[in-house]
Order: structure tokens, then C-alpha cells, then sequence
């Protein structure tokens, strides 16, 4: 992956990636992501969600609409420079991935994918019995 632009932080991307998916059923011009679509999306607290989209919005990344329904609740949709960040940090490094391990066979894939799954359970079987 080429290196983020000076400011950056990797989770930057992760909420971009989210509230690119949150809003894509209604397209990327009608903010339908919530704060806390963001986070349940991603699996983490609306709190740290909510500080990162503040940053994120004094970056131009994102841009907060208030939602007419809800005067407390902000709707995300992403900004020019959000929306480049994901091309270039999502779509062209999945692209990237795809090519490169696209000789991989379906044995060689389906192996990879249960030894990775059974070293997660046994990664959290061992955080559960701490």
C-alpha cells in the first residue's frame, strides 16, 4: 500500500471504507451513515468513531449534515478528497492484492482461510480463559 498522506491515520481509512458502504445503497451523495452505523459497522465505540469523524471532518474527508428529523443526529457523507482516499487506499490496493494473488488455487485459498480461522478461535478461546 503506498504511504497515507502526511496527517493520515490508517483508521481514517477504515471510516471512510464504512461510510462509503453504509451510504452506497442510496448512493454516495445522500448521507445515510450515522456515527453509530460507522462504529457498529466497524465493531468499535461510537465515542472513537465520533472523535475520528470530528478530525476527519476538519480534514475534509467527511462533511456532517444534520439531519432534518433529528436536530441532535449527523448524517456522514464523504467529501471529494474522502472519496479519492478510498479509491486509492481501498479499491486500488484490493485490485493490487487480486492480481498479485490471483495464481493462488481454491486449495490453496480454502487451506489459508481455515488455518487463519482456527487461529483466531484459538486467539480468542485464550482471551477468554485470561
Amino acid at each position: 500500500m503506498p504511504a497515507l498522506p502526511k496527517g493520515m491515520k490508517p483508521r481514517y481509512v477504515h471510516v471512510i471504507d464504512a461510510v462509503w458502504h453504509i451510504n452506497e445503497p442510496n448512493g454516495q451523495d445522500t448521507g445515510t451513515a450515522r456515527v453509530g452505523d460507522a462504529s457498529a459497522f466497524l465493531g468499535v465505540t461510537t465515542p472513537s468513531i465520533t472523535k475520528l469523524v470530528g478530525e476527519m471532518a476538519d480534514l475534509g474527508l467527511v462533511v456532517k449534515h444534520a439531519d432534518a428529523t433529528d436536530r441532535r443526529a449527523v448524517t456522514l457523507t464523504l467529501a471529494e478528497r474522502g472519496l479519492d482516499i478510498r479509491r486509492i487506499y481501498v479499491e486500488e490496493y484490493h485490485a493490487h492484492l487480486s492480481q498479485l494473488l490471483g495464481g493462488l488455487t481454491s486449495d490453496q485459498c480454502e487451506t489459508t482461510v481455515r488455518t487463519l480461522t482456527e487461529a483466531l478461535r484459538l486467539m480468542q478461546q485464550d482471551a477468554n480463559n485470561r
